[in-house]
């Protein structure tokens, strides 16, 4: 099999290029565009990994990274999946918690630590719109599928809907005592679902901005493992799945709230949890670095893949549902073939 690993790593001197086994010259590696904003004491610190997204496209693969304690660099980084290239590199000094194309793949929202979101060009890197900041950091960002509302969740307790053309604040959600880890939109923007450190899930009607459900999805100890980390719908939006650091994930049914069946398998807390694009495949990242693989319709594990040594924040499916990309905290970013399981390009984050 034809496996790529890809060393890089962030500094002024700019990243390693990939050698192509074969070729009788490498072809040399267009630079990528350079934002740097980091302080210089962090220009050479790698830091740990976050979301992963693919364009709608597919040719593109966006990696969040940074950390606060100890300090490391927020920073973006946009792939070229094709030729595995970078493309686009953002750094900052607020680590970048999350990351969200919009579905025509003309923006790129980014959110951070220090709880400013923007919408960048992911051509560019250009700045087309910074939001007002959140009270505190930005966990999570999605579009509506008619890319003309973002919606933000934030460890301020709130979840906000904005108008993208214009950055103004159209909605808000408040829940008290309720740190926002992440949000999730149906396909079709009928409802949301937000999951929050006390352990509990919520629906809305987003038309109609009204709940729906407030769902139990963690039975863990509160102030431990009472946090649910993970939320997404299927792409028919007639179910959702939620993840606790109890291990629990859960597979509900969206219009009633009822639990369908747990998915077994975790022995770590679950992280983050994505369909397939054809809805017959549950990916699930664990703080072992674990991501498992389950069969939606039956609730039976397909595969167990040893994918990371340190927690699993980054799950995404190809559109085209042939690969997953995964990012963890060991600093490392893997694609995954569908077909074999098997990792076909490991883009490994490398100290100077």
């Amino acid at each position: 099999m034809n496996r790529t690993s890809i060393g890089f790593f962030v500094g002024l001197v700019g990243l390693t290029v990939p050698v192509l086994a074969g070729a009788d010259q490498p072809t040399p590696e267009p630079k990528p565009i350079v934002i740097d904003q980091a302080p210089p004491e962090l220009r050479d610190v790698t830091s740990r990994l976050w979301t992963v997204v693919f364009s709608p496209d597919g040719k593109t693969l966006a990696v969040t990274a940074g950390w606060n304690n100890p300090r490391e660099p927020g920073e973006l980084v946009l792939w070229d999946v094709a030729t595995r290239q970078t493309r686009l590199i953002w750094r900052q000094e607020a680590t970048i918690r999350t990351a969200a194309f919009s579905g025509d793949g003309k923006l790129l929202a980014i959110g951070d630590f220090a709880g400013a979101t923007r919408l960048l060009d992911p051509g560019t890197g250009k700045t087309i719109l910074t939001l007002p900041r959140h009270a505190k950091l930005v966990n999570s960002v999605a579009f509506t599928p008619d890319d003309k509302t973002l919606v933000t969740g934030s460890f301020d307790e709130t979840i906000k809907l904005w108008d993208v053309a214009s950055g103004k604040e159209q909605h808000g959600m408040s829940l008290p005592d309720e740190g926002i880890v992440k949000v999730a939109i149906t396909s079709d923007s009928r409802m949301l679902a937000a999951v929050s450190w006390p352990g509990k899930a919520h629906v809305w009607d987003l038309t109609r901005r009204e709940e729906l459900h407030v769902l139990q999805a963690s039975q863990g100890r509160p102030g431990s493992t009472q946090i649910a980390e993970a939320v997404a719908f299927a792409p028919d939006g007639k179910s959702l799945v939620t993840g606790s650091w109890d291990t629990t994930l859960r597979l509900w049914d969206a219009a009633t709230g009822k639990p369908v069946r747990d998915l077994v398998g975790h022995d770590a807390p679950v992280q983050s949890a994505a369909f397939s694009p054809d809805g017959k495949t549950l990916a699930s990242g664990d703080a072992d670095g674990t991501v498992m693989l389950f069969n939606i319709a039956t609730g039976q594990r397909i595969a167990a893949l040893k994918a990371h040594t340190d927690r699993c924040f980054g799950l995404a499916f190809s559109p085209d549902g042939k690969h997953l990309a995964t990012a963890a905290w060991d600093r490392m970013v893997k694609i995954w073939d569908m077909g074999t399981r098997e990792p076909i390009a490991t883009l490994d984050r490398q100290k100077r």
